[in-house]
């Protein structure tokens, strides 16, 4: 489990609640040691998803009506997952200062180009979501994140005989592939010149090439009388870049050789090795940190649920969901999105209306 899939706490566009005639919505739906969460919260958050799912572009109409249909069960395993984090937060005494709160906000408006107030204030009135809002779903995905950090951090720590050991039995991963450095001058097909006189020419190139002369020189010849194109310095490639013709032509030569030449697009190819480049193994040396950071997220990942499992194991814990959330406890992840990204969208909204509006331009029907 990660923490941007259920524990980070759904924070969309729209905040405002549909009408719904669900009772009291300060009955309590969840309780985990001394924390609580009501219908109210389970309201919002299902609220929020459901807008989420129907307005992301990512998803297919099935995949919607797939998260839809257990958006129930989702909303409450998010609270069930948050509300064991925060009471192990206080547990330890973690609190997040305002300080750190503001300094993670102003981030955040940083890297989606927000530099006004004003600008802020817009995007803030545009996403339905007011400053205190803002505020508590960062406290909360902070205190959460350093809650995780404390607990599992430490437990999903790795040594360098792990990443030995992964870097042996996954080698075929860090293989480079044999390639070679490739330069091509074509023989153009035109009306000047027949199959034959196409090929005679090639076959000319090509020998004064292996004899010594450099393909630029050749093209420069040639060229002018518009019966090539090129040099052309393809770079590196690899098994499978080419076409099969081509490739075949090609790949067993060694550097400052030249295929024979080959039909395809545009005329007649001749391809040239610059360098050529054995297949290697890439050193551990090389690839330690690439290891060790797909490494830590998977023994994270794995540490995490065992985690949750032993807060579940150690809470007081009473539920009395929705009967559409009944079976929260067994709920699949479903997508989420960070707490700003509705503010990024609201600021490119609001930025595109406002060029509209000094243009003068209508936005199309």
């Amino acid at each position: 489990m990660k923490l941007t899939l259920r524990t980070t706490p759904l924070l969309i566009a729209a905040m405002v609640l549909p009408t719904l005639a669900l009772g009291n919505t300060n009955r309590v739906v969840l309780r985990v040691n001394d924390r609580i969460a009501t219908t109210y919260d389970y309201q919002v958050r299902r609220a929020a998803s459901v807008k989420s799912i129907r307005d992301s572009p990512s998803l297919t109409e099935e995949q919607k009506q797939e998260y839809l249909s257990r958006v129930g069960e989702e909303t409450m395993s998010t609270l069930f997952e948050e509300l064991l984090l925060l009471s192990r937060a206080d547990q330890l005494g973690i609190e997040m200062p305002r300080s750190a709160i503001d300094q993670a906000i102003q981030e955040a408006k940083d890297s989606m180009g927000i530099e006004t107030q004003e600008d802020f204030q817009a995007a803030l009135r545009s996403s339905g979501m007011t400053m205190q809002e803002l505020r508590d779903q960062y406290r909360r995905n902070m205190t959460m994140r350093q809650v995780m950090g404390r607990d599992v951090r430490a437990r999903a720590a790795l040594e360098e005989e792990d990443l030995r050991r992964y870097y042996q039995s996954h080698s075929e991963e860090f293989e480079v592939p044999e390639r070679l450095h490739l330069e091509e001058i074509v023989v153009l097909e035109s009306t000047s010149m027949g199959t034959a006189e196409m090929a005679s020419l090639a076959q000319e190139i090509r020998e004064k090439y292996l004899a010594g002369t450099a393909l630029a020189e050749l093209a420069d010849t040639y060229a002018a009388d518009g019966l090539t194109a090129g040099p052309f310095d393809l770079g590196w490639v690899e098994v499978g870049d080419l076409d099969r013709d081509l490739e075949e032509a090609v790949w067993q030569l060694s550097p400052g050789e030249m295929g024979e030449p080959v039909m395809a697009r545009g005329g007649l190819h001749l391809l040239a090795v610059l360098e050529r480049q054995e297949a290697t193994l890439r050193p551990f040396s090389e690839v330690q940190e690439e290891i060790a950071a797909k490494e830590r997220d998977r023994r994270f990942a794995e540490e995490v649920q065992s985690y949750m499992a032993e807060l579940e194991a150690k809470s007081y814990i009473v539920a009395n969901p929705p009967p559409e959330a009944a079976g929260f406890r067994a709920a699949p992840p479903s997508p989420t999105l960070d707490p700003l990204e509705a503010l990024e969208e609201a600021a490119t909204d609001s930025a595109a209306e406002e060029s509209e509006s000094e243009s003068g331009s209508q936005p199309p029907p």
